[in-house]
């Protein structure tokens, strides 16, 4: 009942996941994981998925799909759009350190996050690396807004205490030090 309900929107969820910025193969190819995914933790998060109503969760469906693209993205798990790399670097003058000295500290940052536990993860996640605020996550979930608040607040003193001295270094241009 689920997949069938999510695939009745299938050409939607396609679209949205080429607005978040790839083509249209792989916007495919994360639906498809979309599926294969939920199939394979039905029992978890049907409930999630599907509503009282009967109705598809479409903020459930989004941030999973936009967490699926991001894991295809990632270069880390060995995908990048070459093609579309060179036109773009091709276009600009890289400074090389700057970048991975970036990448460095957003490394750091996702060991930190990751090393909360699923629930604190994703919700730093949700939060610092999308566009959602508060209020948008406070209304697609069952969490309060002073919770998440709380815990935001939390989550930024953690990264900063343990990543602000090279996030610093890095903003003075001192990329040999982190």
């Amino acid at each position: 009942m689920m997949l069938e309900k999510l695939a009745e929107k299938h050409e939607d969820w396609v679209g949205l996941v080429k607005k978040l910025g790839c083509n249209y193969t792989v916007a495919e190819d994360v639906v498809q994981e979309l599926y294969l995914r939920l199939d394979k933790y039905r029992e978890k998060v049907e409930s999630k998925v599907i509503n009282e109503d009967g109705e598809v969760n479409t903020f459930y469906v989004f941030v999973t799909l936009r967490n699926l693209l991001r894991d295809v993205m990632n270069i880390e798990n060995g995908y990048v759009d070459v093609e579309e790399w060179l036109f773009e670097e091709a276009d600009n003058e890289v400074d090389f350190d700057a970048e991975n000295a970036h990448l460095e500290i957003m490394k750091r940052i996702k060991s930190e996050s990751n090393s909360w536990g699923p629930y604190h993860s994703k919700l730093f996640n949700l939060y610092y690396m999308t566009d959602y605020s508060m209020r948008d996550i406070a209304n697609g979930t069952d969490i309060g807004l002073t919770h998440i608040y709380n815990n935001l607040k939390s989550y930024r003193e953690i990264i900063v205490d343990k990543i602000g001295e090279d996030y610093q270094d890095y903003l003075n241009k001192d990329y040999e030090q982190i």
